[in-house]
């Protein structure tokens, strides 16, 4: 009887999904370690010595969640036209872009969060939704290895980013899971109330928190 209750249970899983957030989940957004901040103040230094570091984050957030896309196109430097004026960079695209890349790549990750999600592949289906640009999702592959995922969800390939309702939609189209058997892993309190009030399971947490994040998925799985 049990060994027919662990197969009916295994079956139900697999019609279940776990979804990721990247930044503040498996990415480092902590103060005191590498993170996204210290990344974007080096990165704009680099170009504007002059910069003061205290305000450089939020004007460059500003900037770049203007465009809901969040896009950073080589073929279309709008969205490096706005960060160069507004910190009046000295660089070109190309400059700006090579940096960006040696710069992002010191930013520390949670390799513990990632190893954990990697071993839920027998037990469910994985995913990632993350709001970021396109230079990111090399980043994204190297910390995480995107084909081990059943299904990626990225802002700029979406056309739209979390907390829109759009995107929720959009995943739930693309998985056909229904919201019940969704759970959903965000640091971000506003993205993950949108969630919630369309029926998935949530999860608030940040990568320094995987006990809590082990802890909900096994709930979730009832295992």
């Amino acid at each position: 009887m049990n060994d027919i209750y662990s197969k009916i249970k295994k079956i139900e899983n697999k019609r279940k999904i776990v979804i990721f957030d990247w930044g503040g989940v498996i990415e480092s957004h902590k103060e005191g370690e590498y993170s996204i901040d210290k990344a974007i103040i080096n990165l704009i230094k680099h170009f504007n010595s002059k910069e003061d570091e205290k305000t450089i984050v939020e004007r460059y957030h500003a900037q770049s969640v203007e465009d809901i896309t969040y896009h950073i196109y080589l073929e279309n430097d709008r969205w490096f036209e706005k960060i160069k004026k507004e910190f009046n960079l000295k660089c070109n695209s190309e400059e700006f872009y090579d940096y960006y890349i040696k710069e992002f790549d010191k930013v520390e990750y949670y390799k513990d969060v990632v190893e954990f999600t990697h071993s839920l592949k027998d037990k469910c289906k994985i995913a990632i939704l993350s709001n970021l640009g396109s230079l990111d999702k090399q980043r994204l592959d190297k910390q995480v290895d995107l084909k081990q995922f059943d299904y990626v969800w990225l802002s700029f390939e979406l056309n739209c980013r979390k907390p829109k309702e759009k995107i929720y939609e959009i995943v739930e189209k693309d998985c056909k899971i229904e919201p019940k058997k969704i759970l959903f892993i965000d640091d971000s309190e506003e993205n993950i109330e949108v969630a919630k009030n369309r029926g998935w399971n949530t999860c608030l947490a940040t990568g320094h928190e995987l006990d809590k994040i082990k802890d909900s998925i096994n709930k979730f799985l009832n295992i």
